[in-house]
């Protein structure tokens, strides 16, 4: 009984000695991973004159000054991101000096044209799956399918359930469509 609580006291020690030595190579073992995460020092900031505070010297890095200078005045004729099409190309020697030539009126849209009443919602999607096809040399390929509920068969060219026709019939998958023709859908084999 003691060998086995010494036993697992070793243990312990050595998980504790390998999670300290973990902990130590991720927070803090590498000394390039700890000076980046060091403030700088006095001696790593820039030197400043004297009389000159180290945001005045941060200012003229960043060039705040430059806020104070005059800007150039737009130009006419740029793109309009609001309307589609390429931009426009700016006549020859345009810009700040001179009047703008004039530009040819652009021709309004087409009227809208009404569509005439909604047209009906199309057709429910076919959920029946494809589970199999029996071929028969005497009756040809078979298209067995399933609802969940029921197991229905038949050939090309036949209606099934009284709600819809098998057009063709595949290796994987079959066409289908309502009786009256609408709605026709390819069915995948999911056996």
């Amino acid at each position: 009984m003691a060998a086995e609580s010494r036993q697992r006291v070793r243990l312990l020690l050595g998980l504790l000695a390998v999670l300290v030595l973990v902990a130590w190579w991720q927070f803090g073992g590498s000394p390039a991973g700890s000076a980046a995460v060091r403030p700088p020092t006095p001696a790593q900031s820039a030197p400043t004159a004297p009389g000159q505070t180290p945001s005045a010297v941060l200012a003229e890095g960043i060039g705040l000054d430059r806020l104070s200078e005059d800007r150039p005045a737009p130009q006419e004729g740029g793109r309009d991101p609001f309307r589609g099409g390429a931009a426009e190309p700016a006549p020859p020697g345009a810009g700040s000096s001179g009047p703008a030539k004039p530009v040819a009126p652009v021709a309004p849209p087409p009227p809208v044209v009404p569509m005439g009443p909604p047209q009906p919602p199309p057709p429910p999607p076919i959920t029946v799956k494809f589970i199999g096809v029996v071929s028969r040399h005497d009756v040809g390929k078979v298209a067995v399918l399933s609802d969940g509920k029921n197991v229905y068969y038949g050939r090309a060219g036949e209606i099934v359930d009284g709600r819809w026709r098998i057009v063709s019939i595949g290796e994987e998958s079959l066409q289908i469509e309502y009786v009256d023709g609408r709605g026709r859908q390819t069915v995948r084999l999911t056996g």
